[in-house]
């Protein structure tokens, strides 16, 4: 726009009315001369005083850079002098510094004014606005949108905003690696073509992946780059608006570990009912019929030997329960010298008639290891008495124990020379409830290796099985050596009851 200099036929009293309203103004109002250096100033109305505190008398003559300070590179204090050196409108917004040196934002509308004759630029005309309020407005929306992108990028869940039209506005970073989709490629979808997408990427049918509506749950399964159960659940945004909030929550080990627990359970209620069977059934037998001692004597065996069976299997439970409630806090570690643990689980082993030999092949300085005494001691008790059950004809059976060797690993390993382990039965050994003959006479829970493998991970090590049919196996612990002995003084104690 350009501005002209007022006819001087203008009635008086209309100039006087012009006068008084630039006076009047809240908005600041500057003419300058562009026919001289530097465009002076020649008239500053009463708004620019109340807006910088400048009074006239201070500011006639000088240019309006004085208002930048130091900051007379600004990109808006360029753009205003190229649009001088032009003769061109401009507004712009600019840091500007009031009289007692406060900060305020400017923004300056600035017009040129043309001779009605020649149509040169005479002056230029500025009128100035505090726009301080809105600027801190939009710097602390700029804020908030930065702190929330920064919150949806770390958020764990995936998050997907739907429109009114059910098409996406926002696709958080997750939803990216929930679902193998860019953001940039899922902004603008509908959820028909996104369900499309999801389907073809995750080798899924599009008719199980149901959106749901607030404010319901449903499970997506995409078997593509991998198999993925996600949860999705949705909310309202605002009651009138039919937006929606779709959250994503990958549930894939949490499917997992649910179906490994009912399973387990499944499995313990199986397990404990064929002792409990015994019993009952043997009991009733006893109280149905009158038996001379030496007939009930075999009754009473059973009902003893199904009871310590049972009474084995539920200790096994309490400790897996404790091991999985409690994870690495189940016990604290310290640094273990192995042979006084050796030599008492050694003491507590008990080896039917003549058969079987026990042997120790222990080293003559100490050797300790990152771990538990008394839980050591109850792993090395359960691979002896593993060691004696599955000879039943006997044999040497052997407790080594080796210092650090090049791998920086101390070992533990205990040798049978029995029945020995098919690759299969290998294969399923830690398993719960596992068992190489089920069916046969030697007794057992199952849970016994399993038990021995949680522990001795907790204890930052790890145990190996190497065995053949008809020549033997051999359990091997390998335990991280104690780093400061001297700090955590070896611990000898013995398994708790």
């Amino acid at each position: 726009m350009t501005a002209h200099v007022p006819d001087p036929d203008i009635p008086a009293h209309l100039q006087a009315i012009v006068r008084r309203a630039l006076e009047q103004t809240v908005n600041g109002v500057v003419v300058s001369d562009a026919t001289q250096p530097g465009n002076p100033i020649v008239y500053v109305n009463g708004g620019f005083t109340r807006l910088t505190g400048y009074p006239f008398a201070e500011v006639l003559g000088r240019s309006c850079n004085f208002l930048q300070g130091q900051e007379r590179e600004q990109a808006g204090v360029r753009r205003l002098r190229e649009a001088i050196a032009r003769g061109e409108d401009a507004i712009v917004v600019v840091r500007n510094y009031r009289r007692d040196g406060s900060l305020f934002w400017n923004r300056v509308e600035l017009s040129p004014v043309r001779d009605t004759v020649t149509g040169a630029v005479t002056h230029f005309f500025a009128l100035q606005t505090d726009v301080t309020l809105e600027r801190e407005a939009e710097e602390a929306a700029q804020v908030r949108a930065v702190g929330l992108e920064r919150a949806i990028g770390a958020h764990p869940l995936g998050l997907i905003a739907l429109d009114d039209q059910d098409r996406v506005q926002l696709f958080s970073p997750a939803c990216t690696d929930l679902l193998g989709l860019a953001a940039d490629e899922a902004l603008g979808l509908d959820t028909a073509a996104l369900t499309d997408r999801i389907a073809q990427d995750g080798n899924a049918s599009t008719a199980r992946l149901a959106w749901p509506t607030p404010p319901d749950k449903t499970l997506w399964e995409l078997h593509a780059p991998q198999h993925r159960v996600i949860e999705v659940s949705a909310s309202p945004l605002g009651t009138l608006t039919g937006q929606r909030l779709v959250l994503l929550r990958d549930v894939t080990e949490q499917r997992a570990q649910q179906a490994t627990r009912d399973h387990f359970l499944a499995t313990a209620a199986h397990e404990l009912r064929t002792p409990l069977g015994s019993i009952r059934g043997f009991t009733e037998l006893l109280l149905m019929r009158r038996y001379s001692a030496e007939e009930s004597r075999p009754l009473l065996e059973t009902v003893l030997k199904q009871s310590l069976r049972l009474s084995g299997m539920l200790d096994d439970l309490l400790d897996l329960a404790q091991l999985d409630e409690r994870g690495g806090e189940a016990f604290a570690l310290s640094a273990v010298d192995l042979l006084p643990v050796v030599r008492q689980a050694a003491d507590v082993i008990e080896l039917p008639g003549q058969k079987h030999c026990l042997q120790l092949a222990l080293p003559r300085e100490p050797v300790r290891v990152l771990g538990h005494g008394a839980r050591l001691e109850q792993v090395l008790i359960n691979l002896l008495s593993n060691a004696v059950k599955y000879s039943p004809d006997g044999g040497t059976i052997t407790c080594r124990v080796q210092a650090a060797d090049a791998d920086g690993l101390c070992r533990l390993s205990v040798s049978d020379q029995g029945l020995g382990l098919s690759e299969q039965d290998q294969a399923r050994l830690f398993t719960r409830f596992f068992r190489a003959n089920p069916g046969g006479p030697i007794p057992g829970t199952g849970l016994g290796l399993c038990i021995v493998k949680e522990m001795v991970d907790r204890m930052g090590g790890r145990i190996a099985v190497a065995s053949r049919l008809g020549e033997g196996t051999t359990f091997t612990l390998f335990l991280q050596p104690a780093e400061a002995a001297a700090a955590a003084p070896a611990t000898t104690e013995k398994a708790a009851p």
